[in-house]
C-alpha cells in the first residue's frame, strides 16, 4: 500500500503546481494587458502582442480565454481595482483633507508621465466609447463607484455631493488627458496646476 499513497500524494502535488503555474501565467497575462491597454487603447493591444509581453507563447492563450475580448474586460476589471486601491492609499496616507490629497495625487507630473501606471478610465474611456456593451459596463460601474466614493467625502446632501463628485472626476480626467497631450512641459505643468488649484478650492 505505501508505494500506492506514495504515487498519489506525488501525483497531487504535480497537480497542485501545475494549477499554481496556470494561475501565475495567467496573472501575467492580465498584468501585461494592463500595461498594453493603458498605453496603447483598447483597439491596439492585440493577443500576441500581450503573449509576448508576458513571456508566453501565442498558443497558450487559449487555455485561458476563450476570445480576446474576455482577457480586455478581466484586465479593465483588475486595472480598475489596482486604480481605486492606489487612489484610496493616497488620500489616507497624507495629513491633507482626503479630497484634497486625492486631487494633488492624481493631478501629479509623476501620474501624467507614467501612464502605463496611471489611471485607466483617462487611458481608455475614448476607446470605451466605441466598445462592445461588456467593456462599457465595467467602465460605467466603476466610474459610479468613483463618484460614490468622492461624494462620501464631500459633507454635503448626497445629491449636491454626487455632482461635486461627476464633475470631480470630469475635472481632473480632463485635465489630465490634456497635460499629456500637449508638447509643451510648462503648458502641460500649467493645465494640473490650474486644475489642481481650482478643483481643491470648489470640492
Amino acid at each position: 500500500m505505501m508505494p500506492i499513497m506514495q504515487n498519489v500524494k506525488g501525483g497531487g502535488t504535480g497537480m497542485g503546481h501545475s494549477r499554481a503555474q496556470k494561475q501565475a501565467n495567467h496573472d501575467r497575462i492580465l498584468a501585461a494587458a494592463v500595461d498594453l491597454l493603458r498605453c496603447q487603447g483598447l483597439d491596439h493591444t492585440g493577443i500576441a502582442e500581450v503573449m509576448r509581453a508576458a513571456g508566453l507563447t501565442h498558443g497558450g492563450f487559449y487555455s485561458h480565454f476563450e476570445r480576446r475580448e474576455a482577457m480586455v474586460e478581466e484586465a479593465l476589471t483588475d486595472a480598475f481595482a489596482a486604480d481605486e486601491a492606489r487612489l484610496t492609499k493616497a488620500a489616507s496616507r497624507s495629513d491633507k483633507d482626503r479630497r484634497v490629497a486625492m486631487i494633488e495625487a492624481y493631478l501629479s507630473p509623476l501620474h501624467r508621465d507614467n501612464p502605463a501606471r496611471g489611471c485607466t478610465a483617462a487611458a481608455l474611456a475614448g476607446d470605451v466609447a466605441r466598445a462592445d456593451d461588456g467593456v462599457r459596463r465595467i467602465f460605467t460601474e466603476q466610474l459610479e463607484r468613483y463618484r460614490d466614493l468622492i461624494a462620501g467625502l464631500i459633507p454635503t446632501g448626497p445629491e449636491a455631493a454626487r455632482s461635486h463628485a461627476l464633475f470631480g472626476i470630469s475635472a481632473m480626467i480632463g485635465a489630465l488627458l490634456l497635460s499629456r497631450a500637449v508638447d509643451d512641459e510648462t503648458l502641460s505643468d500649467d493645465i494640473l496646476d490650474a486644475a489642481r488649484h481650482h478643483l481643491t478650492e470648489r470640492i
